[in-house]
Formats: structure tokens, sequence, C-alpha cells
């Protein structure tokens, strides 16, 4: 009896150490497929995208509108952008991180930014995050980023 629960023991202990738990335990982003940030306030709101299975692909800003009963990006700046600075940008704010994440809007806060977070990474790995006016670690420094990009593209 006790060589059986030891034999179940080491076989479910092999098994944990080779799948894990279910979740994804990779580290960091090694390929990124697709990017989308919206951020929305009082004033409108942005939507960032990424997409691409090349070397080269395009990150791009819209506006969000209302026209004729309806939502309505209008994009207002791109420029191209190749998979690896996308992964290296990701890697380091932490996005794997983010995952999960639910920042609930704080008390006597009146307005703020709401954030929708999702990409898909490493082959089919999916990040969602969202919040309103409270947000994951390296979130500020990623937008940052991502307005930089931009506005170099705009300057040149």
């Amino acid at each position: 009896m006790r060589k059986r629960i030891l034999i179940t023991v080491m076989v479910f202990t092999i098994l944990f150490g080779l799948f894990g738990c279910g979740r994804e335990t990779q580290k960091n982003v090694t390929s990124a497929q697709t990017m989308t940030l919206t951020l929305r306030g009082m004033r409108g709101g942005y939507v960032y995208k990424f997409e691409g299975e090349s070397d080269v692909t395009e990150l791009r800003r819209y506006r969000e509108t209302y026209r004729s009963g309806e939502d309505e990006l209008v994009l207002e700046s791109s420029v191209p952008c190749d998979a690896q600075t996308m992964i290296e940008l990701m890697n380091t704010c932490g996005i794997l991180r983010w995952d999960g994440f639910h920042g609930k809007h704080p008390k006597n806060v009146s307005d703020g930014i709401m954030f929708r977070f999702e990409a898909t990474v490493n082959g089919g790995q999916e990040i969602f995050a969202d919040g309103s006016e409270n947000f994951p670690k390296g979130y500020r420094e990623f937008v940052r980023a991502l307005n930089s990009m931009l506005a170099e593209s705009e300057n040149d």
C-alpha cells in the first residue's frame, strides 16, 4: 500500500513539474501576434493596435468617435514597428503579469481613465487586463512608449 501511494505521489509530482497547474509559466514574451489597448475618458477614447505575423508590422493609434449613432475608429497615427521592438517593450513593462488584472475604480473619484488590454503572445497565450483609474505595474511606461514611437514617426 505504501509503495502504491509513493508511486502515485511521484507520478503526480512529475506531471506537475512537466505541465504545471494549467497556467502558462513562461516568464517572457517571445513572440507577439496582436495587441489592443483601449483608453476611454471623459473626452473620448483612443485605441492602440499592433498586429502582425511577419517581422515588419505597424503600430496604429485610432481616435474613438461617435458618428451617426455608431462608434467609429478614425486612424490618427501609425508607424512601422517590428515585432522584436514590441516584444522588448512588452517584456520591459511586464505585460505577462498583467493577465487577470482588474483595477476597480477608486472611491471618491468621479471620473478618470478606463483601460482594456488584450494581447495574444507566445503563439496563442492570451492576456487580458482592465481597470478604471487603477493600472498594473508598468502600464504608464507602456503607454508612454507607444506614444513616443508614434510621435517620432510624426516628427520625421
